[in-house]
């Protein structure tokens, strides 16, 4: 992990994470989109925080576009992310969705991070599909 892109990428991320109110939520998807990457990107930045960025960083607030947890993923304390979120007010249907994620959801955009939205140079290289 020491390209400076990566390196930058993370740095927003962890900017735009940071911006997210209690009680509010934002996908992978959205900070993607922000960000000009892929979803995947963000939620692999955000599963390998470190302990000291899991404890300052309300990490728990990004979810799936469809309202989903994902992986269980538990913060520094301790807290799973549904504890976590259900302290903020969220409640979950039995498919462990949030039930009310769309007006939970806070526009990337309008957050208080100061990341301006990126977008890909047209002459930036195009990374391979996989199959």
């Amino acid at each position: 992990m020491g390209s400076p892109f990566y390196a930058r990428i993370k740095g927003d991320v962890l900017a735009i994470v940071a911006s997210i109110p209690p009680g509010r939520i934002a996908t992978f998807a959205d900070i993607g989109a922000h960000l000009d990457v892929m979803p995947r990107h963000v939620a692999y930045i955000l599963a390998t925080l470190s302990e000291i960025e899991k404890a300052t960083l309300p990490w728990h607030r990004v979810v799936a576009a469809d309202g989903r947890l994902g992986v269980p993923k538990a913060g520094a304390d301790g807290t799973p992310q549904r504890a976590a979120l259900e302290a903020e007010g969220a409640a979950f249907d039995t498919d462990g969705r949030i039930t009310d994620a769309v007006t939970r959801a806070a526009a990337v955009d309008s957050l208080p991070h100061r990341v301006p939205r990126q977008t890909r140079p047209a002459t930036a290289p195009k990374a391979p599909r996989r199959r």
